[in-house]
């Protein structure tokens, strides 16, 4: 990567930055914040003015924050609607980051809202990219779908420009941290190639006169399609605020309980979902999402506080009474006869039961 060219990125938290200081500190792009979730940023406008004002020239990215197809579909499309006339010489980013995001979504369904956003904003007649980290695209991402397909926007901070990032995704820009300019923090961005010459020549080829997409560089995803994956003897969890079929309202416990597809309705929409080959409801697939059928052993000590995850037995394999599934407790004694996962859990001093440590979850 021969270039290495300077540019930041601000959104509303750098409230009122001064252009001209930009302008001096040597800046030769900037990437704006163009919207979060739903909203347009409240500084946007203003910072595009700016923008064109010193002709320095500018990309955006978009913050999703759904976690929802319908939350999803009415980000993009504010997103599409609040860049619509604009003709930006550096791409417009997805940049997916809540903690929400990575606790009720699947790598499949990060991965599909990822493309998505890409194609419904090239379908637009903007070029695309993808903000993004390490941790998400070797975690949270299906990294082969994403890397040498779509433009990456790589954050790995260094601390300076000067100390390159160890990872390598083929990155096109590179965030390495925080800068200072008019006596605010900025984010720090490096880019390797010339942009500007490139979105120019993706215009030609992808736009009419009317700004119309002429061919997509991928094929176009259906949002409604994101969750996906939910058949006879998948492992699922139930996303908050779901029902069941009916518009019956879940117990709190479901939402925190892995659960078995046991049948999936003929027209696709509703699987069956329950414990220990026992049914629990029927729930539109969309609540769902799909997740592994190990159990995440939690390390525990004594006092910890724990909950019983519901369908669980004691450690010889005996039944535990409803109520224990909704009650919290306290571990009282953590290994038995050599036997680790062997966790005794009672409630102001008296035992309750012993049961295996992957049957509970710490609160």
């Amino acid at each position: 990567m021969a270039l290495k060219i300077k540019g930041i990125d601000i959104s509303r938290a750098q409230t009122d930055i001064d252009f001209a200081e930009i302008k001096k500190a040597g800046v030769k792009f900037v990437i704006l914040r163009a919207g979060i979730g739903s909203d347009e940023d409240t500084y946007f406008r203003r910072y595009l003015e700016q923008c064109e004002k010193y002709k320095i020239p500018y990309g955006c990215y978009w913050y999703v924050k759904a976690v929802k197809n319908a939350e999803f579909r009415k980000e993009v499309k504010a997103c599409i609607d609040t860049l619509k006339g604009l003709k930006p010489s550096y791409p417009v980013f997805f940049d997916l980051e809540e903690q929400a995001q990575i606790d009720y979504l699947t790598n499949e369904e990060r991965t599909e809202m990822a493309k998505y956003f890409c194609q419904m904003v090239e379908k637009a007649g903007l070029p695309s990219g993808i903000y993004t980290n390490p941790s998400w695209l070797e975690t949270y991402y299906n990294k082969s779908e994403l890397v040498g397909k779509y433009d990456i926007w790589l954050a790995h901070w260094t601390g300076s420009p000067d100390h390159p990032s160890r990872y390598d995704y083929g990155q096109t820009m590179w965030q390495w941290g925080i800068t200072s300019i008019d006596g605010r923090d900025v984010d720090g961005d490096v880019c390797f190639i010339d942009y500007p010459a490139k979105t120019s020549y993706w215009y030609k080829t992808h736009t009419t006169s009317a700004g119309n997409t002429q061919k997509p560089s991928q094929t176009t995803q259906d949002a409604s399609k994101i969750d996906f994956g939910i058949e006879i003897g998948k492992y699922v969890t139930v996303k908050f605020n779901a029902v069941f079929k009916g518009n019956i309202k879940p117990l709190s416990f479901v939402y925190e309980t892995k659960f078995r597809v046991q049948d999936v309705s003929s027209d696709g929409v509703y699987a069956l979902i329950g414990l220990d080959g026992e049914p629990t409801g029927w729930m539109d697939k969309k609540y769902l999402t799909v997740v592994s059928d190990t159990k995440k052993v939690p390390t525990l000590k004594v006092g910890d506080k724990v909950k019983v995850k519901p369908g669980a037995k004691t450690y010889s394999g005996g039944s535990l009474a409803v109520f224990v599934y909704t009650q919290v407790y306290e571990v009282v004694q953590v290994g038995a006869n050599g036997k680790s996962d062997y966790i005794v859990i009672g409630q102001n001093g008296q035992v309750t039961a012993a049961v295996k440590a992957a049957d509970l979850r710490k609160v």
